[in-house]
């Protein structure tokens, strides 16, 4: 039985009141399909419409195609929080929530706010599908630690690194290598641990994603039930800030240990990719198991709700934002 606290945590929200690159979100969505049940499955089939074309990958990468410009650049901050009092140099990596989510504009709170505008009958059909692709979304970035860095912009200002040859990025002959701390989170060091090249093809990609979510769920499955892990893990809304908090530890723990000079000055393609690749692995299956629960979660609530009619239906966009 799935956790009864999150079940009504959910329920009360129901009433009135910027991550890995493709290739790990849909890694996250093909590892969470894995624990939906077949009422989750149906529900994000009507709300999406799901499709061989558009899967549920697919739909867990969609939001990073419309933060910028020429899509909903409002959204953009709804990907991260950025903790204020976060200084890796002093080990202090502290996430104060609400404080460090102005007007509710953090990716907490996105989470939360979009979670209430699935279960919001009055919202348009497309209000309802974008919201459902966001909660998708950003569970993964929820669990990249840059994520939730406040340092230097999630570390996208600790640049330039290098993932390759230092001889070769210091030479400016390796330009792909040259990169930033975040972006070497979010795309370099899952992409090594899986044999990837930096581009592949879209369907090189997915195919790639649907191969890590196997083997991470083989995983799971062999050190223990990871659905019952999962269960665990959340007993309230609350959870989202829990997990955001430890995502941010993992950027002292982890990510900066070091001292940002030594990540300035060191091929991050070694012995750093080797410490924190595993880190990496874990948090992509802790997405994923996590976002399962949610959704299975939230697919309960959805049963008891009215089913959603034309004459039920509304106009709304379904973007809410502030606080819960």
């Amino acid at each position: 039985m799935r956790s009864q606290a999150l079940f009504l945590a959910l329920a009360a929200v129901a009433a009135p009141v910027a991550a890995w690159d493709p290739f790990g979100h849909q890694t996250v969505g093909y590892l969470a399909s894995k624990y939906f049940s077949e009422s989750t499955a149906a529900h994000l089939t009507s709300l999406i419409g799901l499709s061989d074309r558009f899967d549920i990958g697919d739909a867990a990468a969609w939001a990073d195609t419309v933060r910028d410009a020429d899509g909903l650049p409002w959204s953009k901050n709804w990907h991260f929080i950025n903790p204020r009092a976060d200084n890796p140099a002093t080990n202090t990596c502290k996430l104060e929530y609400p404080s460090d989510c102005p007007k509710g504009n953090c990716i907490i709170d996105a989470i939360l706010n979009q979670t209430r505008a699935i279960m919001n009958p009055s919202l348009s059909a497309s209000g309802r599908r974008n919201a459902t692709m966001w909660v998708l979304h950003f569970f993964g970035d929820l669990h990249q630690p840059m994520h939730a860095s406040g340092y230097k912009y999630g570390g996208n200002l600790v640049r330039p690194v290098c993932f390759g040859p230092m001889d070769q990025c210091n030479n400016g002959t390796s330009g792909d290598r040259v990169l930033s701390l975040h972006s070497i989170w979010d795309s370099a060091i899952p992409r090594k641990l899986r044999g990837l090249k930096a581009y592949e093809t879209p369907a090189a990609d997915k195919e790639a994603a649907r191969l890590w979510a196997e083997d991470i769920y083989e995983s799971q499955q062999a050190q223990a039930d990871g659905t019952e892990e999962a269960r665990e893990e959340c007993g309230s809304m609350g959870c989202v800030v829990d997990w955001a908090t430890e995502s941010n530890r993992l950027v002292c723990e982890h990510a900066l240990s070091k001292g940002e000079q030594w990540v300035l000055t060191h091929d991050l393609s070694g012995d750093y990719f080797l410490e924190n690749a595993k880190v990496v692995q874990s948090q992509v299956g802790k997405a994923g198991r996590r976002l399962a629960q949610w959704m299975n979660a939230l697919a309960d609530i959805l049963d008891q709700l009215p089913p959603v009619t034309e004459a039920t239906r509304g106009e709304g966009d379904g973007y809410p934002t502030g606080d819960l």
